[in-house]
């Protein structure tokens, strides 16, 4: 019994190595996988911002609706979350099933014992009081529970069954109206087709920014104007920053969402998770489509606002990029290239940061302007109320 006990702890050990040097292998080489390719590095280095990650040990925050490409970075945050999900199932099994089998053989055993005792004494005793107890308790009981809880049930079925056809009605309305923007239909639950693609973008682990009320910009792969739900929580606490909708844009492209129109403010040094969020079935949520990342507002001191205060628009780029300010650098880049959308050298910057933060197919909107093939003759549209 100890060799095999010792033979499974072997191989348990052996195997839980192996988890932790390929994760290893994985994390050193992401750094190749998701440098510039030589297609893109027609610019100089020194012309290429390098987002400096304040912890490249924090968690990943960002999510993305639909697969980016980012084959190495899902490997790796795959391994990590199936060695914390497997360390804490296994944790709660063991307990779990240690104190079922342990309640099992208290209460068999205690069974046993107590039947022996109990029919002795008390089937005599307890089969009088029981059938009295019972005819008079069990009449009455069912009598007012079932007359009540049917009733309460049936009045719920018709609220809801009458909910649904209101809800029916206004879809039908908001068609009828072109509350879709037109496009291609979803077959399953007649609105806009879902995209294949939606993401934020965000870096990876909680972004910083200067501005208490920033600009979060985020792409999404083909046009969706019908509804797209945008939250805002702040860490801590239940009621959501914020809690609205905008509608998405007529075409594939990368949107600006302003907290300053939306009148939020961000406290300093807390983190806030934003959520972009596609509802085709609202009666089914599991169905959602989203995109999420998080974000934190840190006050610049007095040498690096100076700095900020120095430095051209393109130059801000590389400011906020080498500080570790993941929104301030994409916004004043997506600022840059709204305003100039026929250079190549702002599109190509934006293809290295995407990169850097692997959003992987996301940098091929660019790449498309850059070869001639899709590029923007004015701003991006904004997404409104």
């Amino acid at each position: 019994m100890h060799f095999f006990s010792g033979q499974l702890n072997k191989i348990f050990y052996s195997g839980v190595c192996a988890v932790i040097l390929l994760i290893c292998f994985v994390m050193i080489t992401q750094t190749d996988v998701y440098a510039v390719s030589q297609d893109d590095a027609s610019i100089n280095a020194k012309d290429i911002p390098l987002y400096k990650v304040p912890n490249q040990d924090a968690e990943i925050r960002r999510r993305e609706g639909g697969d980016t490409g980012a084959g190495s970075a899902g490997m790796s945050r795959g391994l990590s979350r199936g060695l914390s999900r497997g360390l804490s199932r296994g944790l709660s099994r063991g307990l779990s099933r240690g104190l079922s089998r342990g309640l099992s053989r208290g209460l068999s055993r205690g069974l046993s014992r107590g039947l022996s005792r109990g029919l002795s004494r008390g089937l005599s005793r307890g089969l009088s009081r029981g059938l009295s107890r019972g005819l008079s308790r069990g009449l009455s009981r069912g009598l007012s529970r079932g007359a009540i809880s049917d009733g309460l049930s049936n009045k719920v079925l018709l609220d809801q069954l009458h909910d649904a056809s209101e809800e029916k009605k206004e879809d039908a309305h908001e068609k009828k109206e072109g509350g879709h923007g037109g496009g291609e239909i979803d077959p399953v639950h007649g609105g806009p087709a879902t995209p294949d693609l939606m993401a934020p973008l965000a870096s990876l682990q909680t972004g910083y920014t200067t501005n208490p009320q920033p600009t979060l910009w985020w792409y999404i792969s083909s046009g969706y104007q019908s509804k797209v739900e945008l939250t805002i929580n702040e860490y801590g606490v239940i009621e959501p920053a914020l809690e609205t909708h905008i509608i998405g844009p007529p075409k594939e492209g990368i949107s600006r969402i302003d907290l300053k129109d939306h009148g939020v403010t961000l406290k300093p040094n807390v983190e806030y998770e934003w959520f972009i969020v596609i509802v085709p079935l609202p009666s089914e949520r599991s169905a959602d489509f989203l995109g999420s990342a998080t974000i934190m507002y840190i006050p610049p001191d007095e040498a690096f606002q100076q700095k900020i205060d120095n430095a051209t628009k393109e130059e801000l780029v590389f400011v906020y990029a080498q500080e570790g300010y993941w929104y301030d650098t994409i916004h004043h880049l997506c600022e840059l290239i709204s305003n100039n959308p026929d250079n190549k050298i702002y599109r190509k910057q934006r293809v290295a940061l995407i990169d850097q933060v692997r959003l992987g197919k996301v940098k091929n909107y660019d790449k498309k302007a850059i070869d001639g093939k899709a590029i923007e003759s004015k701003k991006p549209i904004e997404s409104v109320h």
